[in-house]
């Protein structure tokens, strides 16, 4: 018997402009009541939807849900305040140790303390001044019965940092978590000598093989259009639309046998998802090493999820 021919994917990424006030934010927050994961936490919005066209009738249906951790995107005052008092702690205790390491301080000491804290120039921050900013998008699956969770998108600005330092130009990494995988996917932005356009490569295992990918932006094109290439043959395109309120966009794969790899598929959409926060991203980033370059690290704020994400798992217990 003859193997089935693979098919083609395309899904539509509608991201909302107006997240905030879009009706289905309420729908969303119902939904993951009662969903079947705990990657929804109380500071998500949803911020779009992701529709997929069946390929023998043609026809769309609205399949997922794109939500976006607020916390960390937009801080509020108050998270902003919480962040800046737990780098000022860490800085208390730093000047305490090198006063006295252990135990408690004399009056000498308390006033030496003093001084220096009057003085030092993280205790003389102020909210503002401190970068907090990180991009972190999840995909759920939604159907009348249930919600699942298919996997997050999310912005590495360790990574960021010291390639964009080492190339002198802003470059984005991105980590994807996936149900059921073991790995972590990171999907790092490339700089080519007298190329603009952004250029994305990450490596892929479909549970037989590792593919190469990569995500080539269009010179010229209308939106943000990437092609995908995996090991060096064209298999797609993310084909953005330029009139839109959101950064929507088409993913579409050709016949292949990675378009019917629901995961890598997932991935993509989750990358489609990503592109319009590209450019907020990359001023974050662009404050993010200035800081490092003139010595004042401590602006930087680096979440503990994303120091998770950067664990040894073969490091002795």
């Amino acid at each position: 018997m003859a193997s089935k021919e693979p098919q083609g994917c395309r899904r539509y990424v509608d991201m909302w402009a107006l997240p905030g006030i879009h009706p289905s934010n309420v729908e969303f927050l119902q939904k993951l009541k009662t969903a079947d994961t705990n990657h929804f936490t109380t500071h998500m919005d949803c911020v779009g939807t992701v529709s997929e066209m069946d390929q023998e009738s043609g026809d769309w249906s609205q399949t997922h849900l794109i939500g976006l951790r607020t916390d960390v995107w937009k801080p509020d005052g108050e998270e902003m305040e919480s962040a800046l008092g737990a780098i000022q702690d860490k800085r208390r205790s730093e000047l305490k140790r090198s006063i006295k390491r252990h135990g408690r301080l004399s009056a000498k000491q308390k006033q030496q303390l003093d001084e220096q804290l009057a003085a030092d120039e993280v205790m003389k921050m102020q909210s503002g001044e401190i970068e907090t900013r990180r991009l972190v998008l999840k995909l759920f699956k939604t159907t009348t019965e249930r919600t699942r969770w298919l996997g997050t998108i999310e912005e590495i600005t360790t990574a960021e940092v010291h390639n964009s330092i080492g190339s002198n130009r802003t470059l984005l990494t991105l980590a994807v978590m996936l149900p059921r995988n073991q790995m972590v996917t990171y999907i790092q932005q490339n700089h080519r000598t007298f190329r603009i356009p952004a250029v994305f490569t990450f490596c892929f295992h479909d549970g037989a093989r590792m593919w190469n990918l990569l995500l080539k932006r269009y010179w010229f094109s209308i939106g943000a259009d990437f092609e995908i290439e995996a090991d060096g043959e064209a298999i797609g395109e993310i084909d953005g639309r330029l009139f839109s309120f959101g950064c929507d966009s088409y993913v579409e794969i050709d016949p292949h046998p990675l378009a019917e790899h629901g995961p890598l598929v997932d991935l993509l959409t989750l990358f489609a998802a990503s592109v319009g926060y590209h450019k907020a991203m990359r001023r974050s980033v662009g404050r993010r090493v200035e800081a490092a370059l003139s010595g004042e690290s401590h602006r930087n704020v680096i979440g503990g999820d994303e120091l998770r994400l950067r664990n040894n798992g073969r490091a002795a217990a």
